[in-house]
């Protein structure tokens, strides 16, 4: 099974459609399975998107699918995350439009900012992206020595 890991931050504009090209760079990332065809849903954050290839998508529901659907927390979440989604797929010049709903989410207006982010990408407005990384404090080397890469880069008993 092939993977892609999305890596990048990439400056991108709306044109008067709300349309985005997205950048080559990105498209070149991309797996045959994808379809050329992006889903969109609301971040995490609560203040932008996450956006999926297609073949990405179809993993992530798969693992989805295996909840359990009687507790009240994954409905939920599924209802919410799921209901936010908007599917695109880009057009002969890698363009996708993006609906007025979906822009809202991330609070865009004209300028964007597409992240890799390993099996996705985020989209950000500039200013909610600039504006979480002061707030949240968030710098690499803290980062780095707060989260655990043990299991990552030795093994146990070695």
């Amino acid at each position: 099974m092939a993977f892609t890991d999305f890596a990048g931050t990439y400056h991108c504009t709306l044109d008067s459609k709300n349309r985005v090209n997205i950048p080559s760079g990105i498209r070149k990332m991309f797996l045959p399975q994808a379809e050329d065809t992006i889903v969109f849903a609301k971040g995490f954050e609560d203040i932008n998107l996450y956006a999926y290839p297609l073949d990405e998508w179809h993993r992530l529901t798969q693992k989805l699918r295996t909840l359990n659907p009687f507790d009240k927390k994954t409905r939920d979440f599924i209802r919410l995350f799921m209901g936010s989604a908007h599917i695109a797929q880009m057009d002969g010049q890698g363009r996708i439009k993006l609906p007025d709903r979906i822009l809202k989410i991330a609070g865009i207006e004209k300028e964007l900012i597409i992240i890799g982010s390993l099996s996705k990408l985020e989209v950000w407005s500039p200013e909610r992206y600039d504006t979480y990384i002061k707030e949240e404090k968030l710098s690499l080397p803290d980062l780095s020595e707060q989260i655990s890469f043990t299991d990552m880069f030795f093994d146990e008993g070695a």
